[in-house]
């Protein structure tokens, strides 16, 4: 007996978008060089893995506060206050199983059916599919290469219908490296305000700033009233599979999110949540150590691929990708990743997984070390050449 009929139809059809097609082809395949996961490849500072172990054997194996430990929360509190002056009341935060579920929850709380959400393309896969999931509508807004991959202000007042109902912003962005500037933000503040949209601020990358500075979307002015910003231990810190991120916004989101994430999870691993806590509190310099590496391992992959005929890529002013213009190449994004594929041996992103008009663009995730990317980059160039 087949149980096809039993599925919700929103639900029937889903497919694995281009992003997750490419890592499941990946897998599958040995020798190579793997350019698509956006995780950093160092191991979780081994003080951060030891703290989570002190708290098991002290018997913290319990389930914990719904938002999450307060202690945890106040640790977040003082790293925003501290790095940026955004001072967030530790009650305005919640506690969530990776940046993931916090994005989820949001789209969860915020969508009707047919409500429209403005995504500043490129943008993060997962964005689109959790809105089309919660039966919302994503609305692709162009950032262009010519202009460094930021949004025109214009653009975003073009894109906006009566069904609008937030915005997402990601900068440090996944997948073209742009650090949205003051001049930028305000634009996008203005829109958010004359036309009513709630913000969902991913910041999941802010320590991985290269050019220019951070600048939290809710300390702008009339921002902090409509801003979730939505924080993450998995890239400053390594902690990509321990699972834990966090919100913080207005208590009248973060209420229902609390409440359709209690149903959920009920609440975070309990020992994730303390080992997360010391990392906060005590293990800054292995954040600095890591945010390095990638400073580092993203300008030495830029020149790498400057010697590779048909494919532009200037340095990320943030996060650790090269989004490479591969039109040069008479191949578009598809093609040029199956070719190295299988003719090279190394595994990068389409373009395309990133919105429609990133068809001539791949992402290469500098994840691994410099003698990989060497590697890689020669491999690819051979490829090219003959």
């Amino acid at each position: 007996m087949s149980l096809k009929q039993h599925v919700a139809v929103r639900f029937s059809r889903l497919e694995p978008s281009a992003m997750m097609k490419m890592f499941k082809a990946a897998a599958k395949r040995t020798g190579l060089v793997n350019l698509t996961l956006g995780e950093p490849d160092v191991p979780t500072d081994p003080r951060i893995v030891e703290a989570a172990r002190q708290a098991g054997l002290a018997g913290e194996t319990h389930y914990t506060q719904s938002r999450g430990n307060l202690s945890l929360r106040e640790a977040v509190s003082r790293r925003w206050a501290a790095k940026y002056g955004f001072v967030q009341d530790p009650e305005e935060i919640l506690v969530t199983t990776g940046g993931s579920q916090a994005c989820w929850l949001a789209f969860q709380t915020l969508l009707e059916p047919g409500d429209e959400v403005l995504l500043l393309e490129p943008y993060f896969t997962f964005y689109a599919q959790q809105v089309r999931y919660n039966q919302g509508v994503p609305v692709a807004v162009p950032c262009r290469k010519e202009n460094d991959f930021l949004p025109l202000e214009e653009d975003l007042r073009r894109a906006v219908t009566r069904r609008t109902k937030a915005l997402v912003v990601n900068s440090p962005c996944n997948p073209s490296g742009a650090v949205f500037d003051r001049a930028t933000l305000e634009g996008i503040a203005r829109v958010a305000l004359e036309q009513d949209l709630c913000v969902l601020s991913d910041e999941l990358y802010e320590s991985y700033v290269f050019q220019g500075s951070h600048i939290p979307f809710a300390t702008l002015p009339g921002m902090r009233e409509r801003t979730l910003t939505i924080g993450g231990f998995s890239k400053s810190y390594a902690m990509c599979g321990w699972r834990i991120g966090y919100a913080m916004g207005p208590e009248e989101l973060l209420k229902p999110m609390d409440l359709l994430a209690i149903v959920q999870t009920l609440s975070v691993n309990s020992m994730v949540q303390r080992a997360a806590e010391f990392a906060l509190s005590e293990a800054q310099d292995a954040e600095h150590a890591i945010v390095d590496t990638y400073r580092r391992r993203t300008r030495y992959a830029a020149s790498l691929a400057r010697e590779l005929p048909g494919v532009d890529a200037a340095p990320p002013r943030g996060a650790f990708y090269l989004f490479a213009d591969i039109s040069g190449t008479g191949m578009n994004g598809d093609a040029f990743a199956l070719r190295m594929l299988e003719e090279a041996g190394v595994a990068l992103t389409p373009g395309i997984a990133f919105g429609e008009t990133c068809g001539d663009f791949i992402r290469i995730a500098c994840t691994v070390d410099e003698k990989k990317l060497e590697e890689a980059f020669s491999r690819m160039a051979a490829v090219l050449r003959s």
